[in-house]
């Protein structure tokens, strides 16, 4: 069982960070692999549907960040119960803050991540019987005020000046 393990582990540690760049090798799975996903509440049994379950968790994240990568941040087995289990991470820039913020250059405090938790329970022939996904708490970066974007969009208009006029000296 060791050796599945290794096995395994090498090509999840391959095919993981390609999971939402490239199509993904279902021959990794059983027939009858049982997928959990406490994400979006999805319980499904056998390949086909475990298939498009993925497919359409890979369609939501395509259709909710603009860019988008998979960060493999911690891949272990556990030979006691003949797991592999994966931290990651999504990294991408949301479609709807591209769109209200195009006007920035630097982007890099626009970008989300989530952060989720896959386990891999392998049978004995070695391939995947069920995956169970959990969610960890996502990492929000600090919001940006919305007073500097109302002044900023009041200056560009020319409906406020850029800083107050105190009229502190008067006019003889």
């Amino acid at each position: 069982m060791e050796e599945h393990l290794s096995v395994m582990y090498e090509r999840l540690r391959q095919e993981l960070p390609k999971l939402f760049l490239q199509s993904h090798d279902y021959s990794l799975y059983s027939l009858d692999v049982e997928f959990i996903n406490e994400i979006l509440n999805i319980r499904t049994k056998g390949r086909t549907w475990y298939i498009l379950s993925l497919t359409l968790c890979r369609f939501l994240a395509w259709n909710y960040f603009s860019q988008l990568r998979l960060e493999v941040l911690q891949l272990t087995r556990h030979p006691e119960n003949w797991t592999l289990q994966a931290r990651w991470r999504l990294v991408g820039l949301p479609v709807h803050l591209l769109f209200l913020r195009f006007y920035k250059r630097d982007k890099d405090e626009l970008y989300r991540t989530y952060d989720a938790y896959s386990t891999f329970y392998l049978n004995s022939s070695g391939l995947i019987c069920r995956h169970r996904l959990d969610k960890l708490m996502p990492s929000h970066s600090p919001p940006t005020p919305v007073k500097k974007l109302l002044v900023g969009a009041l200056v560009a208009l020319g409906l406020s000046e850029p800083e107050p006029n105190l009229n502190l000296c008067s006019k003889p």
